[in-house]
């Protein structure tokens, strides 16, 4: 893989670089973060190191800037790998405390761009795209539950509780367990799946070993073939399951408090950005001072 291919080479090459990555992982992996976030932080600092022959923790300030100068003019990619090096950098300098290079790093804005969110007849049609039962249940539950595509992937036959119509996901993003719950359809999905694909371990697994969770990668490609037999125009990805499943719990009705548990989101400023997207019904509008004295013998 080139993240490996990349990160070995630096390694090789840089002298002091595979002690200090070592030591990173090593933090980050303390302060509780995900290995594919550490490997999108490793991958670009590489590069840089490579780009210098010297760790990100020996540069100079003007040879740090001329760097990220350099990254952000190139056509391909460039502001994917930006971030992530400004986002490792940034980790990677707090760490090892290097406040003069930590404070040379530029703040990075975040979008004002709302997430994709599929209409309640999109998502009908997407679900009967499939032909198989696991295609179908698989996006179902994801739709069905919000969960994220690491956690679809994960998620065991044991953390299913049919009869509670309960999802245990267990110590995902955030380090935290929590439970969802399911809609009777979604059950008598999952029960049929199970009857008809006898699965051993996941619940998902791989096509070809059993025992064996299936890809992300298969999923997307799944998701791909089905979004385009239904004939929907959006851009779309399994993640806009999960946008689309809190955007409907607020538009039925549901407390956002709820929903941020259900999501799974430390920060309820992740959650409240669905209130921009849902189309919620308007409270009557009224005066303060109306319920104050409403039926009121004071």
């Amino acid at each position: 893989m080139s993240k490996i291919t990349i990160y070995s080479e630096a390694c090789n090459k840089v002298v002091g670089f595979q002690q200090m990555g070592d030591e990173f992982i090593r933090k980050l992996v303390i302060n509780n973060r995900s290995k594919s976030t550490h490997e999108n932080y490793l991958r670009q600092m590489s590069k840089l190191a490579l780009y210098y022959n010297l760790t990100p923790l020996e540069l100079e300030i003007g040879e740090l800037e001329e760097y990220l100068y350099f990254l952000i003019q190139k056509d391909t990619d460039s502001l994917s790998s930006f971030k992530h090096l400004v986002y490792g950098l940034r980790k990677l300098y707090q760490l090892f405390d290097k406040e003069e290079l930590h404070l040379a790093l530029p703040s990075i804005k975040r979008p004002d761009k709302l997430p994709v969110v599929l209409s309640k007849q999109e998502v009908k049609r997407l679900l009967k795209a499939p032909e198989r039962i696991l295609e179908k249940v698989m996006f179902a539950l994801t739709y069905d539950t919000g969960m994220r595509i690491d956690e679809l992937t994960n998620l065991l036959i044991s953390n299913i509780d049919l009869d509670r119509g309960q999802v245990h996901v267990r110590q995902s993003k955030n380090k935290k367990d929590r439970y969802i719950t399911m809609s009777s359809h979604a059950i008598r999905g999952v029960k049929k799946h199970l009857a008809l694909n006898d699965p051993k371990d996941y619940l998902f697994e791989s096509p070809i070993r059993k025992g064996i969770p299936i890809s992300k990668t298969r999923i997307r490609t799944l998701l791909k073939e089905a979004v385009e037999k239904a004939g929907i125009k959006k851009d779309v990805c399994v993640h806009t399951l999960r946008h689309t499943y809190a955007t409907h719990q607020l538009e039925a009705g549901q407390n956002i408090m709820v929903v941020k548990e259900s999501m799974g989101h430390a920060d309820i400023r992740t959650t409240l950005i669905y209130l921009h997207i849902a189309r919620l019904d308007p409270v009557k509008k009224f005066g303060c001072m109306e319920p104050l004295y409403e039926k009121s013998n004071e």
